[in-house]
């Protein structure tokens, strides 16, 4: 698998490949909201190829002080070969070589594969936060697009 930085133009396959892996596509996944992830953490968005197909996708988020991870995907026909741990090992060195200390990501509760995933890879289960979100604009936010 090559990894690149995402561009623009892989837009639609990104989304459907989210949704063939599950992954819910809401509000904050339009054309408009990914070009402005991508033009703030332009080397921190990457998708996996193979044959020039992209099989694989993570977002990665810096906000200065802390690294997040959104959305990463591996197309099922492709998945529990490796490829999530290449892409998630190239975001986290792009992590630290940013200067990140920490990185967090969410993981629905319902989705234990996923959280199985992260634990192999080394991630560890927080119990001493509570997460909470508010929707200033309820116009705005919807669950899926």
């Amino acid at each position: 698998m090559k990894i690149e930085k995402f561009t623009i133009e892989y837009y639609e396959e990104i989304v459907t490949l989210w949704r063939k892996a599950g992954i819910n596509v809401g509000s904050s996944d339009t054309l408009e909201e990914i070009d402005k992830i991508l033009r703030r953490n332009p080397g921190l968005f990457l998708i996996g190829k193979i044959d020039n197909k992209v099989i694989s996708v993570v977002i990665g988020g810096f906000d200065g002080r802390r690294g997040y991870v959104h959305h990463l995907a591996v197309d099922p026909d492709y998945q529990k070969k490796g490829y999530g741990r290449k892409i998630m090992d190239e975001l986290i060195e792009k992590f630290r070589k940013i200067g990140v200390h920490k990185i967090h990501l969410f993981i629905e509760k319902y989705n234990k594969e996923v959280v199985d995933f992260y634990k192999n890879l080394g991630w560890e289960i927080r119990d001493d936060l509570i997460m909470m979100s508010y929707i200033p604009d309820k116009n705005l936010y919807k669950i899926r697009i």
